[in-house]
């Protein structure tokens, strides 16, 4: 008798599981052995930073910052700061065709970045009752700012009033008077002749000069002259 032996149907789907299972097995082996090669590059060296620009006005031993803060400090969005020097000395009781006074300024890029714009701002001038005067007050408060005499200059050459080949003379005539300045505004590096560019660590010095102008009369006593002079560096 030849006996007949029937595989039933789960024991058919059991086998095919198993051999399912071996080649998952085997391809899940190869995928992790393929997986196991890597390479990697970590850039953790870039930086970004902005240059520095400071401006210094010296004098003797004054010094002024456009940080207002000294040499370095933390810096606002405006970097301006007010100066106390009196780039018109202040001295009072001047007298007609008197004693030219004389002051010189130096301007110090104190940054690291070379400046493209250097400028020098006169505001509008203005006079009134000088500090001593005692109520003894001239009456020509509109004509007194075109008797002041006025200069600013560097070596060998004369910014105000303007002359590229000649320093501004030691006794200012009324070639430049500050009405004269407040009218002209602005004297920068493309003026003629014109301010010196700055780069890092550099500096120039400026002389000003401001005398009572011979034309000067009773109507001019007891007055004062006020302007304001702004650096400008960009």
């Amino acid at each position: 008798m030849i006996k007949f032996k029937f595989k039933t149907a789960s024991a058919r789907f059991g086998a095919l599981a198993t051999a399912g299972l071996a080649v998952v097995a085997l391809s899940t082996t190869a995928m992790t052995s393929l997986a196991g090669f890597s390479a990697q590059i970590v850039n953790n060296a870039n930086t970004f930073s902005a240059g520095t620009m400071q401006l210094e006005e010296s004098q003797g031993v004054t010094n002024c910052f456009s940080t207002g803060s000294g040499l370095g400090g933390t810096v606002t969005s405006a970097n301006s700061a007010n100066c106390a020097i009196n780039k018109l000395v202040g001295t009072l009781d001047q007298l007609p065709a008197g004693t030219p006074l004389t002051t010189t300024v130096t301007m110090k890029n104190t940054g690291n970045v070379t400046a493209s714009l250097e400028s020098l701002v006169f505001s509008a001038c203005s006079a009134a009752a000088a500090s001593n005067a005692n109520g003894y007050v001239g009456s020509d408060t509109t004509g007194f700012c075109g008797k002041v005499d006025f200069s600013v200059g560097i070596a060998g050459k004369c910014l105000y009033p303007a002359s590229a080949t000649v320093a501004c003379p030691s006794v200012p005539t009324s070639a430049g008077t500050l009405a004269g300045a407040a009218t002209l505004g602005t004297i920068d590096q493309n003026s003629s002749p014109g301010m010196v560019l700055l780069a890092p660590g550099a500096s120039q010095a400026y002389t000003f000069t401001a005398m009572l102008d011979s034309s000067a009369t009773n109507a001019d006593q007891g007055l004062a002259a006020s302007m304001t002079m702004t650096w400008n560096q960009a």
